[in-house]
């Protein structure tokens, strides 16, 4: 029997009533560089009975716009990833725009996923920050697409014939916040080794075969982060919102505010503590369900003629 056609809009090119793909959060090609062996399979590591044969899938975008992205996947791997693993040091490989790029898509993925798939922030006031952050992040993207696959742009010009008063008034404001969502200045990318952040080999090893990917803010809410990692490295996207206001009696987080893009390494080191932090915390319930219905010694079956 052949299997049902997801159908729906891209979320990418918004196209309507189109066959969905089965779309990685995080490529296909990290992955398989992250396996241990050829027929490995993942487990989610607070949910040891939960296998991916290659990565979670998600219906999102439409076929064209899931070669786009294949393209930037195999640059990246080709030009950054392939060449850190070959001599893995705190020395990266040269970023290239390419490789930005790259790191955007991904960004963007994840936090479309975390938003719109998860739902998360529902009951945040944060919540809109992130929706405008991922708005930001999809022109960007869209704009590239639609010059590289001869589509039509977004960027609209004003169309004034015809019109009332009030309806060029309603035009100028929704291609005024069009320009503002296009604005990118407040976004950066960052690409750090564990060690480059000063954790230590042990913890290198631990986060060798992790692959993770989510969002988070700081303690100050004008940092909104997008971090994932795999092979050593962690890799983060943010969103430094500028702030009119900020109520508080603490000069720490006063001077983090004031000094935002510097602090961004300092609040890496704070997320990838807190997911050790959470690890050690499941560890004895991971353990336990890994002992539940012979779990623990049907993993050790399968990869026992590897080892």
């Amino acid at each position: 029997m052949s299997k049902l056609k997801n159908i729906g809009d891209c979320a990418l090119c918004k196209n309507k009533n189109v066959e969905l793909m089965q779309s990685h959060i995080i490529p296909k090609a990290v992955y398989r560089r992250t396996k241990a062996y050829e027929n490995s399979r993942f487990r989610e590591f607070y949910e040891p009975k939960v296998i991916y044969q290659d990565g979670e899938k998600k219906p999102m975008l439409c076929h064209e716009c899931e070669e786009f992205f294949s393209k930037y996947e195999t640059k990246f791997s080709n030009l950054f990833l392939d060449k850190y693993l070959k001599n893995p040091s705190d020395e990266l490989p040269e970023v290239s725009d390419d490789t930005e790029f790259y790191i955007l898509t991904v960004a963007w993925r994840i936090l479309y996923d975390d938003l719109y798939i998860y739902d998360s922030f529902v009951n945040d006031i944060e919540r809109k920050n992130f929706e405008e952050f991922e708005q930001k992040l999809w022109w960007y993207i869209f704009e590239r697409y639609a010059k590289e696959n001869g589509r039509e742009s977004l960027c609209e010009k004003l169309e004034i014939s015809g019109k009332c008063f009030g309806e060029l008034i309603a035009e100028v404001e929704e291609q005024q916040s069009k320009k503002s969502l296009k604005n990118m200045s407040q976004i950066s990318s960052y690409i750090y080794t564990l060690g480059q952040l000063g954790f230590v080999e042990d913890v290198t090893k631990l986060f060798d075969s992790m692959v993770f990917g989510y969002s988070f803010y700081d303690a100050s809410h004008t940092k909104y982060y997008i971090i994932s990692g795999y092979k050593g490295l962690i890799i983060s996207t943010v969103y430094h919102k500028k702030r009119s206001l900020l109520i508080t009696d603490s000069l720490r987080l006063l001077r983090k505010v004031q000094n935002s893009k510097g602090n961004v390494k300092e609040d890496i080191i704070n997320e990838v503590n807190y997911i050790i932090k959470n690890m050690r915390q499941k560890y004895s319930e991971v353990q336990k369900k890994l002992n539940e219905n012979g779990l623990r010694d049907k993993i050790k079956k399968r990869y026992e003629d590897k080892i």
